[in-house]
């Protein structure tokens, strides 16, 4: 603690400061074992992260009594190895492939609009077919050409239902469409619209019934808990709500290319 002192008072805490000094120094010189400074601060304690890794927290004993004061010198011996997560990697997990934009045709509505400066970001080479007020019927009409035109890529991404419902008959046209040979991303839809629910049961029922083809990419429940990141009107992302959709899509995508088939 710093103090400013003044007058004769100098002099008697230099005498109380040497007659301590002294006392301290004659039971350091004749302490055994343990050394001094790691009696006082006790060594550092690995503290289990939430994966299992170690986490190095300096300055503290979890071991010492927090009223006392004292920790013990020496850790517990533990009953088993530790070991990190990080150097000891799970052997059955498998990395999903790093799929290039150059693969993947998208096609949306105003929400795929405003992400796609992100997606251009996220998946280099994209093919982005998207408008603002796209139905999902108007959306099987830009595949149909893309088709034709011999544009429609390994993997078809499709984030429409914002603008109204989406029914069996559209997304069996749908599979009609993209062909046994191709993957499939449906990306269900956020907005506070009598046919959201709807909407996103139908798209979650057609990735469920196939299963080695299809993957939902779930806006809703990746924006549910983060619309600060929507614009005002509570549907389109902004630019940082942007970058979480394009990094949902990209794992969407990396997934439905990991799909034993």
């Amino acid at each position: 603690m710093a103090a400013v002192l003044r007058g004769t008072g100098i002099v008697g805490v230099l005498v109380v400061c040497v007659f301590a000094g002294a006392k301290l120094f004659s039971f350091a010189a004749s302490s055994t074992g343990i050394g001094h400074a790691a009696a006082i601060t006790g060594p550092g304690r690995d503290k289990p992260d939430a994966d299992g890794a170690g986490r190095r927290e300096h300055g503290s004993d979890p071991g010492s009594d927090p009223g006392s004061g004292q920790g013990s010198a020496t850790p517990a011996p533990s009953s088993s190895p530790r070991t990190s997560s990080s150097s000891s990697p799970d052997p059955t997990a498998t990395a999903l492939p790093n799929v290039s934009g150059q693969e993947v045709t998208a096609v949306g509505d105003s929400v795929m609009v405003a992400a796609t400066p992100a997606l251009d970001a996220a998946l280099p080479g994209i093919e982005i077919n998207a408008m603002v007020g796209r139905q999902f019927y108007t959306g099987l009409q830009v595949i149909e050409q893309l088709k034709e035109d011999g544009q429609l890529r390994k993997i078809v991404v499709v984030g429409l239902g914002t603008n109204g419902t989406v029914t069996t008959d559209e997304i069996s046209q749908l599979f009609t469409e993209i062909g046994p040979n191709r993957l499939l991303v449906l990306v269900n839809t956020y907005e506070a619209r009598s046919w959201e629910q709807e909407v996103n049961s139908t798209l979650a029922t057609a990735a469920a019934d196939h299963p080695g083809s299809v993957v939902l990419a779930n806006w809703y429940d990746t924006i549910e808990h983060r619309t600060d990141l929507l614009w005002p009107d509570g549907i389109h992302p902004q630019p940082a709500g942007g970058v979480v959709y394009a990094k949902m899509l990209k794992g969407a995508v990396d997934k439905v290319a990991s799909l034993p088939g």
